[in-house]
C-alpha cells in the first residue's frame, strides 16, 4: 500500500524551507513558514485569515505579477492545513533557491499593499475572511526571518532517521 508522502516526514526535525516532491509528473513543493513544533508550542501558525489573506496575494502575485515563462507552469496555490506553510504545485521542476526569492520577493510586495485582490463577494467565495494586517505582521515576524535564516532547508528529516 502506497504511504502518504507528509506522514513519514519527521515533523519534529522539519525546518522552515522549501522541501519539492514529484509524482506523476506534478512537482509539489512545500513551502515551510515555521518549525512545525514553533507553531504547536509557541502558536506561531498562521491565523485561518492569515492564511487566506496570503493565499490571495500569492495566488495573484505568481500568476500576474512574474514571467509568463513562469505563471504558465503553476498549476495551484493554496495554504497547508496545519497552517505552517503553503503548497505550491507546478508543471516544471525549481529549485529551493529560485523559491526562497520568490517567496520573499513575494511578501516584500505584500508588505506595501493595502487591497487584497479578489476579496469581493463577486470573486470570493468568503470576501470577508481576511486579515491584512495580521498577514503583513506574519511576514514580518515569521516569514522574512525563516527564509533569511541560516536554517532555512531543503531536505526532508524522514520519520525514523
Amino acid at each position: 500500500m502506497q504511504k502518504v508522502n507528509s506522514f513519514i516526514i519527521d515533523h519534529k526535525k522539519l525546518l522552515p524551507g522549501v522541501y519539492e516532491c514529484q509524482v506523476n509528473g506534478v512537482f509539489t513543493y512545500d513551502i515551510r513558514f515555521v518549525k512545525p513544533q514553533d507553531a504547536a508550542h509557541r502558536g506561531l501558525f498562521m491565523d485561518p485569515k492569515v492564511a487566506h489573506t496570503l493565499e490571495h496575494f500569492m495566488a495573484d502575485y505568481l500568476r500576474t505579477k512574474t514571467s509568463e515563462e513562469f505563471s504558465s507552469t503553476l498549476l495551484y496555490v493554496g495554504p497547508m492545513g496545519c497552517l505552517t506553510g503553503f503548497y505550491f504545485l507546478t508543471s516544471i521542476s525549481y529549485t529551493a533557491e529560485f523559491w526562497r526569492k520568490m517567496v520573499l520577493e513575494c511578501v516584500n510586495y505584500i508588505l506595501t499593499q493595502d487591497v487584497i485582490p479578489g476579496a469581493s463577494e463577486l470573486t470570493c467565495g468568503n470576501w470577508q475572511y481576511f486579515d491584512l494586517s495580521g498577514a503583513k505582521e506574519f511576514i514580518k515576524n515569521v516569514i522574512i526571518p525563516n527564509f533569511t535564516s541560516e536554517e532555512f532547508c531543503c531536505e526532508y528529516p524522514y520519520c525514523g532517521e
